[in-house]
């Protein structure tokens, strides 16, 4: 299966003049929107399996509190915290147009999952995969998401505003109060993916024709902590120290153990390589919005 042709139809094409350049909507001839749908949903809160951090509320005034929309549990003797009860989250969304996040679907729901590893396999860097069922209303806050987004509309359909990307390499993903010109203002429909490049502000609301569904799949990007933590762990490997020397001169000799191995290591090591690693492993301190 080549899950990123399903995405954006050309693949080659797609990386060869849109990656990284631009926002687009896109119009695959055979979305995998069969992957999670409403019914799915529904089946996902009735079966009383979900629970906090792998979901979140949110209205305009913020996120709704845990204790508004969780129950707790007695599991093996364990006093366990923040299931949803389905029942009072349908109640939120209806009567308070709450958004409901769930977060990390590829950990837990196997049709998701075989999507983001299969884009993992050929895009060569960690996929995730958030989901978000909201009601009509306002546009949320501006904001820039960790790693390049593929928005794959399930139901209904979302009005996006997307804006330009950062001016240099210290942005945070975080919201942006002065994001520039809109690039890209358009409507996303069933069956249509929306591309937006890494760390390009973006901004989204349900249209008035009623609730959305939409799964966002976050390609994710590696920053310079990735970097460092894998040359961190790139030099450690296969390093055997003494954990308590004996001596001045034990531990001066343990130090000097310790600089020929990072040296033998940096002569063997290579950007690309660093790279690839960090990728793999580039997950973000925040989820996104």
């Amino acid at each position: 299966m080549d899950w990123l042709e399903r995405c954006v139809t050309d693949a080659d094409r797609f990386l060869r003049t849109q990656w990284r350049r631009g926002p687009a909507l896109l119009r695959p001839a055979d979305p995998p929107t069969g992957v999670l749908g409403l019914d799915d949903l529904d089946e996902l809160l009735d079966s009383g399996t979900l629970r906090v951090p792998y979901a979140g509320l949110f209205t305009m005034a913020g996120a709704v509190p845990e204790a508004a929309w969780c129950t707790p549990r007695v599991v093996a003797g364990r006093y366990l915290e923040g299931w949803l009860d389905a029942e009072r989250v349908r109640a939120l969304i209806r009567d308070e147009q709450a958004t409901l996040q769930l977060r990390y679907v590829n950990h837990w729901y196997p049709p998701v999952r075989e999507l983001t590893a299969g884009l993992a396999r050929e895009l060569d860097r960690l996929v995730e995969a958030f989901l978000f069922y909201s009601q009509p209303g306002r546009f949320g806050a501006v904001h820039r998401d960790d790693g390049d987004i593929l928005v794959l509309q399930l139901s209904g359909s979302k009005h996006w505003k997307v804006y330009g990307g950062p001016a240099d390499g210290h942005w945070q993903p975080v919201r942006e109060d002065d994001p520039g010109e809109v690039l890209l203002d358009t409507v996303v429909r069933p069956g249509e993916v929306l591309y937006v490049p890494n760390g390009y502000a973006h901004t989204a609301q349900a249209t008035a024709e009623g609730p959305s569904l939409h799964l966002t799949i976050v390609l994710r990007e590696a920053g310079a902590d990735h970097l460092r933590a894998e040359l961190r762990s790139f030099l450690a490997e296969g390093l055997a120290l003494p954990a308590r020397p004996l001596g001045d001169e034990d531990l001066t000799a343990t130090a000097a153990a310790l600089l020929a191995h990072v040296r033998d290591r940096l002569d063997v090591a290579d950007a690309p390589s660093l790279v690839h690693s960090a990728r793999l492993h580039a997950y973000s301190s925040r989820p996104t919005a």
